[in-house]
């Protein structure tokens, strides 16, 4: 399904507007020139990620370092420190807007994460508000719309080449990643199982993904893959007994949650009899899902992950380096010896 934009005039119009068809549909009239912009529901990162943290006037609680804030954990934040000073216009992770303090920062266009909250932040503020998506892309259908949301973003923020940059590397790194192992996966037995995944906030051994993109993008045998879920963005939590039973060959685990993960296997010693604990099979990621889904991270993620599980086709890619030329290209900034101090890093853990 293709998710389009559409111009319904241009910045000469006598109303100096541009309409917008965003990602729930709904045509939207915006400045054609955007100064100020709030960015709700998650969607700052991808305003960071369009080189336009200079519009940004507002941002969200998480967002930041204080109490509850995971701004430290944040790529987009801790290339853009200069943002965590700015007033708080809500938090996603509570749902909460806080439609005042837009009201009196007076951007120019709001993004939001869908209908409902870009209705009533129109009707409340009187500020034109375009829904985006900043949610999983676990299958080609989520990426599809991702890559259209972030051009329909570069159109509003008049960033429509630079919109068009980015797609092209994520692009150029799901080929490659894709080339590099499916000639390779076809024949190779090897089992794979995220634990710890992360979705509002850390969770412990059970808490995987069946439609984990790291994964997907390089062809790994996800053991979850067969797990029914209704909603593919999100964690889905199995019993002990199942991953007991999967006993897959190899185990990452989102290394936000590795105390959690550690407390598990603490209070139930048969996980040490699992395959990947035996064997010394254990790796770190950095959490993909972290106040929504760092899509930066997520390619770093695939890189390792395509690393441990395909050493011979990834011989020439050291994957710290890749994650900060991956970092350098979405955020600005090489960050990942940040997110390795607060995170762990790539890297064998013992559970």
């Amino acid at each position: 399904m293709i998710y389009a934009f559409g111009i319904g005039g241009s910045a000469s119009n006598s109303n100096g507007t541009v309409t917008i068809t965003d990602v729930a549909g709904r045509t939207v009239n915006v400045p054609a020139q955007v100064n100020k912009v709030v960015g709700t529901g998650c969607s700052a990162r991808e305003i960071v990620y369009l080189n336009a943290s200079d519009k940004i006037v507002g941002i969200e609680q998480t967002e930041t370092n204080s109490t509850g804030g995971w701004g430290n954990q944040l790529p987009y934040m801790i290339a853009h420190p200069e943002l965590m000073s700015l007033p708080i216009v809500g938090d996603a992770r509570k749902t909460v807007i806080n439609y005042e303090a837009i009201a009196n920062l007076k951007p120019d266009v709001v993004f939001a994460a869908d209908a409902t909250q870009a209705a009533d932040i129109e009707s409340k503020t009187g500020i034109p508000t375009v829904v985006v998506y900043t949610m999983g892309v676990g299958t080609t259908e989520q990426m599809a719309k991702y890559k259209d949301s972030l051009k329909i973003m570069g159109k509003v923020l008049g960033k429509t080449e630079r919109a068009d940059e980015l797609v092209s590397y994520i692009n150029s790194c799901e080929e490659d990643l894709n080339k590099r192992t499916k000639d390779d996966a076809a024949s190779k037995n090897t089992t794979a199982y995220v634990g710890g995944h992360a979705y509002r906030g850390s969770h412990g051994i059970t808490s995987t993904n069946a439609f984990y993109p790291p994964f997907r993008m390089v062809n790994a045998k996800n053991v979850a893959s067969s797990v029914s879920t209704n909603d593919t963005s999100i964690a889905v939590q199995i019993d002990k007994e199942q991953l007991i039973n999967w006993n897959p060959d190899v185990i990452f685990i989102e290394e936000s949650s590795l105390a959690s993960v550690v407390n598990d296997t603490t209070k139930y010693p048969e996980y040490k009899d699992l395959k990947a604990v035996k064997n010394d099979q254990v790796y770190g990621l950095m959490s993909y899902c972290l106040y929504s889904y760092n899509k930066d991270i997520l390619l770093a993620d695939a890189y390792y992950v395509g690393k441990v599980l395909y050493p011979e086709q990834f011989s020439d890619v050291d994957p710290e380096k890749k994650a900060d030329e991956i970092f350098v290209k979405f955020v600005g900034k090489p960050v990942y010896n940040q997110m390795k101090a607060v995170q762990g890093g790539f890297k064998k853990i013992e559970i």
